[in-house]
Parts: C-alpha cells; structure tokens; sequence
C-alpha cells in the first residue's frame, strides 16, 4: 500500500514528534530523579548553603536556620555573624569533617585555610530533603522579667515555660525595700547564648516596653508611662537627690520622698557631705526622664539625667548627671524605693582623654 507523499510526511512528522515527545519525557524523568537523588544526600544541604553564602542570601539561610534548629537570635544578629565569619572567604577553599549525631542528624566542623571557620548542623526534612544551618554560639546571656501571667516572645519567637527560672517573685528592681508586700511580682526568664540583646515584646498586647537595669543587667518589662506628670516627679525628685550632696536640699527632703526602710534611704544617708565647697550660684539644665515603664499600676522605674551647674565666684564646675529610679506608690504618693547612678547615661558626659 503506498502512502501519499503529504499523508506519509504527516505520519512521519507524527511519529517522529512522538518519538521526540517520549525522550523529552524521560530525560525530564531522569533530571527530576537525579535531582530527588541529590537532594536526598546531606553533601546537597552544603552544596545548597555554600550557594546562598555566594549569591548573599542570608536572608534563606536564616530562614532555614529556623527550621533546622530553632532559635531567638534577630535575623539581623544572625546575619551580622554570618557577614563576620565568611568575609574574604573562598567557599570553594572550605574543608569540613563530619559527625553523625545520635538523633539522625549531622554536624559539619568546616575549616579554611586550617582555622575553624564555623559549625554546620543537617537535618533531614519530612520530605526527605536535607536542610543545613549554621550553629552559633553566642556569649551573652540575658535575664527577663516580666509582670506575672503575661506572656512574651524574643525576637518574634514565642518563649515557653522551658526558659523559665523563677515564677512570681520581687521585681529585683524592689529587692531594697524591707516590706515588700507592695512591690510588683514577676516571672523571671533566661535566656543564653544570644549573639546580641534580644527584642521583648509582650504577647497579644501593645504599650509595652523594656528597660535594661543598670545594676543587674536584666530586662525589665512593664507598660509605657504615658503620663506626663510621672516624668516630672522623676525630674524633681533627681534634683532634690543631687542637692543633698551639695548641701542644697537636706536629709530631711531626700527622706520625705524616699521609702525610708529601704537599702536606697540607708546609703543615701550615710553621704558625707562637708566635702563640698560653699557656692553662691547654681542651676539644673538639661533635665531630662525617659524609658519610664511601670510593673504594675502602682510602681514606676526610669532614666533621669540632668547637667548641674555650680560657682562660688572663683571655681566653678558642671556635673553630668544620670540615674535609674525606682518608684512606689504609697498612699498616694509617689517615693523612691531605689537608685542607681550611672553617669555614662548622659548625653553630654564628657569622657576624659586616655593616654
């Protein structure tokens, strides 16, 4: 039987399209499975991350990161050590030795130039997949507390019961005050090996802030002071607190604003104060109250700093000044339950010139 010319190159056309089409198929097959093959090695997660290192994609490997072995670094802690570690590195140069760990997954020491570069931990995923992150560890440890019963989350990373130390105890801030039946109660977090101070936000709620104690470096976390009449009673308190030192304001003042059974009072009125000379002029400028929170409805704790100046015609000098303080409401009225100094505060402290 003959075939037409337009018919037969028609069927060729068709059969040869068909032919095509089916080896077009299994070579996308073999593709599809070599790259399921590859992925399904741990040698592709490294393969993967180098690539992201190149291309700096950190924000990917941040992400992967989470899920590889979550933690409570800021993307941006996490990726400034990123940056740190493989600046002015060749990845094509980097060695690496391997260790498989009992839970199935696999940590990677990896070597340039024969110095320890950084740690890498593999996971394999659920679909099979392997997933590499880098494993910091960090040398600051942090301590939070917060107000009993809220929740918090770090970094935007929800904290549970696990980082918990202490549940409802004194706000150290208030660990001065002999009675202490009126000072907020907190639970009390830890927080270790961060790469940089954590963010801390309140869970579900907003006008909340922090506050870094200056004697214990703790967190400290309360509602925002929005009230304008707070800062001013922090201001003029500071300043009652500076002129006692001066011979300005006397103990009798310092202790009408002040808790008097407190450890604050008792090493406020253990001053000396026959050091400082006679003046005639003096003035306050520059006052200042900021990063007021408050624990509970009927305390307070924030920043005060102040220039304070001083003459007696002959000599005179400026002192910057900077305080936490720490307030409690009592019958109405608010008092100094506790303070701390901290001059570097100051926007206008001058630091002397070293040699």
């Amino acid at each position: 039987m003959r075939i037409k010319t337009g018919i037969g190159i028609a069927v060729i056309a068709l059969v040869a399209g068909g032919l095509g089409f089916a080896g077009y198929t299994r070579i996308n097959n073999a593709k599809k499975e070599f790259a399921e093959a590859e992925a399904a090695l741990p040698e592709s997660a490294i393969s993967t991350y180098f690539g992201h290192i190149r291309a700096k994609d950190f924000d990917g490997i941040y992400e992967d990161s989470m899920k590889v072995s979550p933690h409570i670094n800021s993307k941006e802690d996490y990726i400034s050590k990123l940056e740190e570690i493989y600046q002015g590195v060749d990845t094509s140069d980097i060695e690496y030795t391997s260790l498989d760990n009992t839970d199935g997954s696999k940590d990677y020491k990896l070597y340039y130039n024969k110095q320890y570069l950084a740690t890498l931990k593999l996971i394999k995923s659920t679909d099979g997949k392997w997933l590499a992150s880098t494993v910091f560890s960090g040398d600051k440890d942090y301590v939070i507390e917060v107000p009993v019963g809220l929740s918090i989350t770090v970094n935007g990373v929800p904290i549970d019961s696990t980082y918990l130390i202490a549940q409802d105890k004194v706000a150290s801030n208030f660990s001065g005050m002999r009675d202490q039946s009126e000072a907020p109660r907190v639970d009390i977090y830890e927080l270790k090996n961060l790469l940089g101070e954590p963010t801390v936000e309140v869970t579900g709620e907003s006008g909340y802030g922090t506050l870094k104690d200056v004697l214990t470096g703790h967190i400290l976390v309360g509602k925002t002071a929005t009230d304008s009449s707070l800062a001013q009673t922090m201001i003029e308190d500071a300043e009652i607190c500076a002129k006692w030192p001066a011979q300005e304001a006397s103990l009798g003042q310092v202790g009408a604003i002040s808790i008097i059974n407190s450890d604050w009072y008792s090493r406020v009125s253990g001053v000396q104060n026959q050091w400082f000379t006679a003046h005639g002029t003096s003035s306050f400028t520059n006052q200042n109250a900021f990063n007021i929170i408050q624990q509970s409805d009927d305390s307070m704790v924030g920043f005060v700093t102040f220039d304070y100046y001083a003459s007696n015609g002959e000599v005179s000098r400026t002192w910057n000044g900077g305080y936490q303080m720490t307030f409690l409401n009592v019958g109405g009225v608010w008092k100094i339950a506790g303070m701390a100094i901290d001059n570097e505060m100051n926007p206008n402290k001058v630091t002397p010139l070293q040699d």
